[in-house]
């Protein structure tokens, strides 16, 4: 099911479908410098993301960046895991065994092939109850999963006792356990492992490189294994067959006696002895990707090592090229030439730090709005990590906490902000990164004419609030002269509740009252303007008013108006004034149809 390439295996998991798109085979290889969001790794980082890189088959996100934060849909990681485990897939199927995958998906039809082939592989049975769900994300758990699957450690993985982490899925603990034991992947800052959060590119680079590592030791361990039990088998076979022509054949004459007086058989010379190996570095506390190189002063001696702590032999790996550590590892090795000793195994150990890498940004903030980001490690280091600013300073309102990188507060003034955070690990001795962070703290956004308009009705406090702010609001109708009414019923609305703020439509209505209830008190208090008809009724918020009844209503009121400013009524002690509210016309209205 499975075939190496050297450089393939995990590269291809970050060749995700929708984004990130395949180089010609002729085009120049690219490098970690070919992208803007990757020149401030430290070099062994760099190292990683190289390996992933410099095949030429992976480019990025697009032209220029490699999309460190960057995640994936289920879809695109079906195809992915295809290509990696050269899965056989039936690119005519057309139809599928979950639910929820349809070859006319316009977004993720195009999987469907992939999906079928990652589950019949057993990779993964889908997301439950015959779904697949193709447009979630792969969480860190379920990329755990596939990693360890992809390692062929599925039993592994069954029989190791999981974490006892709550962010953690209880079906994925011992996957989630062994991709930490073999360092694929690593708990967050606060110790969890997050495994339900989406997985982001730059733990899958990390995470592919360690795991493209492994399986290149697996892969070479077994060709070891089968190289030694071959010799075994050939040595074995060798021995009987020199048994065989050594075995006496029947003879009546006695056996030759040795002439004790011939001269002594000639000695072998002395044989010199090859210089044993030195390495450079020779050990010690290393970064990862650290480059280990073998030499011997033995002029035309060959070098042969082992990594797994077993003695070396010249059936183990001839050395040719610079052995990268990665991980905790014992280097031994010897030292070969012909006609001479071999040389003694000359060991070199190697304790890993992880480097500390750190985002490349933080979030957006805005003067005067909460905000909440973080400068918190995105991989490496060991242990408890500290944060600290070192040159510059926060924005003014902000605070960093420095066991957790979680920036948080008010920023209080806008403008440009540039200051440098470390943060260092637990390791002995410590190790540190360092990055500097620039940026703008955007002016506190502008009120909008709605807001001015409710804070005013709110405080009571009209200044700067005109019949323009109205307008601005979209709110029609509103002109010098009703102006000041409609500040004072905007305000009084809702007394002695005050239900604020209000949209626009909720204004429009109150000022299309008040507009008309002073059209109608003007009329029948004052014999000001033309008589109202039904829809003036019905934009005061006035009821009961029809077609039929309307000049029956409005005979009525004239005579409530009578006593009031000598207005069209022309009578005398009427129930209401040129200042009555919609509430006692409307019960003027009422009572005259409760009368009929």
């Amino acid at each position: 099911m499975r075939k190496k390439v050297v450089g393939l295996l995990m590269t291809m998991l970050l060749c995700f479908v929708s984004v990130i798109y395949f180089a010609d085979s002729a085009a120049a290889a690219k490098t970690s410098a070919d992208f803007t969001d990757l020149k401030d790794l430290d070099a062994a980082t760099k190292a990683k993301f190289d390996a992933m890189i410099e095949t030429g088959i992976f480019e990025g996100v697009k032209e220029g960046n490699f999309g460190l934060n960057d995640k994936m849909n289920r879809a695109q990681f079906a195809k992915v895991a295809a290509l990696i485990f050269n899965l056989d897939v039936d690119k005519d199927l057309k139809s599928s065994s979950f639910s929820d995958v349809k070859a006319d998906d316009p977004a993720n039809g195009y999987a469907l092939p992939y999906i079928e082939a990652v589950k019949a592989a057993g990779i993964t049975d889908g997301y439950g109850e015959g779904s697949y769900n193709p447009a979630g994300e792969v969480t860190k758990e379920q990329l755990a999963t596939f990693l360890i699957r992809g390692l062929g450690k599925d039993a592994e993985a069954k029989a190791t006792p999981g974490v006892s982490d709550t962010t953690v899925s209880d079906w994925a603990k011992g996957y989630v356990a062994l991709a930490l034991e073999k360092k694929l992947l690593e708990n967050g800052a606060d110790g969890t492992f997050g495994g339900t959060s989406p997985a982001i590119r730059a733990q899958l680079v990390l995470a592919s490189y360690e795991a493209d590592q492994q399986y290149v030791e697996v892969k070479r361990q077994e060709e070891e294994q089968k190289k030694k039990e071959e010799e075994k088998k050939k040595e074995e076979e060798e021995k009987k067959k020199e048994e065989e022509q050594k075995s006496p054949e029947p003879s009546s004459s006695p056996a030759p006696q040795p002439d004790s007086s011939s001269s002594p058989s000639p000695q072998p010379p002395v044989q010199a002895t090859v210089q044993a190996p030195t390495a450079s570095p020779a050990g010690g506390t290393v970064t990862s990707g650290t480059q280990v190189t073998l030499t011997t002063v033995t002029v035309s001696a060959a070098v042969y090592y082992t990594t797994d702590g077993s003695e070396p032999t010249t059936s183990s790996t001839l050395y040719t090229v610079p052995i990268t550590i990665t991980s905790d590892t014992t280097i031994k090795a010897i030292a070969v030439k012909d006609g001479s000793k071999n040389s003694s195994v000359a060991r070199f150990d190697y304790t890993v730090t992880m480097p500390i890498v750190l985002p490349e940004s933080i979030s957006p903030m805005t003067a005067g709005s909460s905000y909440t980001g973080s400068v918190a490690k995105l991989s490496g280091g060991t242990g408890a990590i500290t944060y600290a600013v070192t040159s510059g300073a926060l924005p003014a309102g902000l605070t960093l906490n420095p066991s957790t990188g979680a920036i948080t507060g008010t920023p209080s003034v806008s403008g440009a902000y540039d200051f440098t955070i470390s943060a260092t690990d637990s390791a002995t001795p410590p190790a540190t990164a360092t990055l500097q962070y620039t940026g703008n703290v955007t002016p506190a956004l502008s009120k909008t004419p709605l807001q001015l308009i409710n804070e005013a009705a709110e405080s009571g406090d009209w200044a700067g609030v005109d019949e323009s702010t109205f307008a601005d609001a979209g709110i029609t109708g509103v002109t010098t002269e009703y102006l000041p009414g409609i500040q004072g019923v905007l305000q009084d609305y809702d007394l002695p509740s005050r239900a604020l703020p209000k949209n626009t439509s909720q204004i429009q209505t109150i000022v299309n009252e008040t507009i008309n209830l002073t059209l109608i008190n003007n009329y029948f208090g004052y014999g000001y303007g033309t008589e109202p008809d039904k829809e003036v009724f019905e934009l005061a918020g006035l009821t009961g008013v029809t077609d039929l009844n309307l000049a029956d209503i409005v005979a009525h009121l004239q005579s409530e108006y009578g006593g009031a400013g000598g207005g069209p009524g022309g009578g005398s002690g009427g129930s209401l004034s040129p200042m009555s509210t919609k509430l006692q016309i409307q019960a003027v209205i009422d009572d005259y149809l409760n009368s009929l």
